[in-house]
């Protein structure tokens, strides 16, 4: 009897990931770093699930990223009311869909990839586009309604304009906005989940504008299956998904603007949609650098669909200049990269390097990630201790050599940590170490079986592989190398997906006659 009440009070790890809004994998590592506890069935003990809400989450600093949701924030009830409260009143103040994103807490914002799009960059991104009032104009998650009030003041009229969203104040403010500008109701702008609805519309609209929910919390199953509905491949972040449903309604001949993360440009997941972009014709990108006052960077790109033979111009503003390339320059990027911040001289000097012999990593390497330990603080220890070693960060790599080492680990604790790379590539005779946590490419040929934490990885080049060890350290330090990754790939983070796609330039010579000075003349 005792067995049977405990298997059914205690949570599965399922059950217990639900609980706390995170991944299973999530839950298996806090069981294995002993903050939780389970049962005789591999249950995890309610005692523990207590002590773990009460004692470090939200609160611990290994979990303030993992579990953000567990952070105090605004009870959305609480703002609801205030909101609806002040609707009902018969003066209407304009500020209050400022005012509403301001009430929102930061982990709310965060679970409904909310960026509310200022109205500065709505006004750029609409300038210039025609807009005619017989013309059907969509916003696919409006918000509180600023894409849709400018193309009422563009001409649009109430009934041509359609909205969607799913946070029912922000559709009552943008109801409220409308009726205060036109004197009419917005039939069209509603309370639903597009990408639900879109297939159901049976309509196409002559223009799209919007600024999509980025890094929405789905739950798994259901990005999955709008995935494989919309075809997005890989990539089931949400700004993907709106993307593909946004082109799906789209009208042959119709143009789209739209506000993406930094990370749609340049990482492999989203790929596929890169390559829908490019079967259309792409029509300008430009960079706002970090709107929304946070860490996160929002570049706007313009679609029209229409098929393209790769002949037209792309105008490209990287935050500083302006660029024009054509089309068809993007698709010869890996990846289909679209490397915007490359300006047309910087791509043709590419493309003569490209003409050059260069190997890449692709299947010439075993790659490994740096230790995880769960928490450093507990594992790590600042001074050496007896049957401790030395182990090390990213930013004790050097190009020509490594720093002392300000951390030790003991390997004992190897089996507490959460990630561990293969002890036959910690312990090669030679192995490349480098930075992650990098915007530019910095390696070290280690032949002494050092150690590193996870804001460095490692590979081991496979044997027959026609450079050594120390001939490929010059070749990914050199500037050239560098010059390159940079206008390839464009990221902080030095990712093996990028490495084994970029062109090693074979002749030291190009590596050691570069010099970035005479190219900029």
């Amino acid at each position: 009897m005792k067995k049977l009440k405990e298997k059914i009070t205690n949570p599965t790890l399922t059950e217990t990931a639900k609980l706390f809004q995170v991944a299973r994998e999530t839950i298996s590592n806090w069981v294995r770093e002993g903050y939780l506890e389970l049962d005789s069935q591999n249950h995890v003990t309610l005692k523990s699930v207590d002590y773990f809400r009460n004692h470090y989450a939200g609160k611990v600093k290994l979990h303030a990223r993992a579990n953000k949701l567990q952070k105090e924030g605004n009870d959305i009830a609480e703002v609801s009311n205030t909101i609806q409260k002040e609707l009902k009143r018969k003066k209407f103040d304009p500020s209050i869909g400022d005012r509403y994103e301001k009430m929102l807490s930061e982990s709310y914002k965060n679970k409904e990839g909310i960026c509310y799009t200022p109205l500065r960059i709505v006004e750029d991104m609409l300038d210039g586009v025609e807009i005619g009032p017989s013309q059907l104009f969509l916003d696919p998650c409006c918000g509180t309604g600023n894409f849709l009030v400018k193309a009422l003041e563009r001409g649009v009229k109430p009934q041509h304009l359609y909205g969607f969203d799913t946070d029912p104040n922000a559709i009552m403010i943008a109801q409220r906005r409308i009726k205060e500008l036109t004197g009419h109701e917005a039939p069209h702008v509603v309370c639903a989940d597009f990408l639900q609805e879109s297939p159901k519309l049976n309509l196409k609209f002559d223009l799209v504008f919007t600024n999509p929910p980025w890094g929405k919390k789905l739950p798994k199953p259901e990005r999955t299956r709008l995935a494989k509905q919309y075809r997005t491949g890989h990539s089931t972040d949400t700004s993907s998904l709106f993307l593909f449903a946004i082109l799906s309604v789209l009208k042959r001949g119709g143009k789209a603007g739209m506000l993406m993360p930094e990370s749609f440009f340049n990482i492999a997941v989203y790929e596929n949609a890169r390559k829908a972009v490019l079967k259309r014709t792409l029509l300008k990108v430009y960079d706002y650098g970090k709107p929304f006052g946070n860490m996160y960077s929002a570049c706007a790109i313009w679609v029209w669909n229409r098929i393209s033979n790769g002949t037209n111009e792309v105008a490209c503003f990287d935050g500083n200049n302006w660029s024009h390339r054509p089309q068809k320059s993007f698709k010869a990027m890996p990846k289909h990269i679209l490397n915007y911040w490359t300006s047309e001289k910087e791509m043709a000097f590419i493309e003569q390097l490209l003409n050059q012999p260069y190997l890449t990593l692709k299947g010439h390497a075993q790659w490994a990630l740096g230790i995880v330990t769960g928490n450093n603080t507990e594992l790590c220890s600042p001074e050496w201790k007896p049957g401790y070693q030395p182990v090390y960060r990213g930013s004790d790599i050097l190009p020509d050599g490594l720093k002392e080492a300000s951390l030790f680990i003991n390997p004992r604790d190897f089996p507490r940590y959460q990630q561990m790379a293969p002890l036959k590539i910690l312990n090669a005779p030679v192995k490349l170490i480098y930075r992650f946590i990098s915007s530019y490419l910095v390696f070290y040929c280690d032949t002494e079986q050092r150690y590193i934490l996870n804001s460095a990885n490692m590979l081991v080049l496979v044997n027959n592989f026609p450079l050594s060890a120390e001939e490929l350290v010059e070749i990914m330090n050199s500037p050239l190398t560098n010059w390159l990754f940079q206008q390839l790939f464009h990221t902080h983070k030095v990712l093996r997906s990028d490495l084994e796609m970029l062109p090693l330039l074979t002749d030291l010579s190009l590596h050691r006659g570069f010099n970035l000075v005479d190219l900029d003349r």
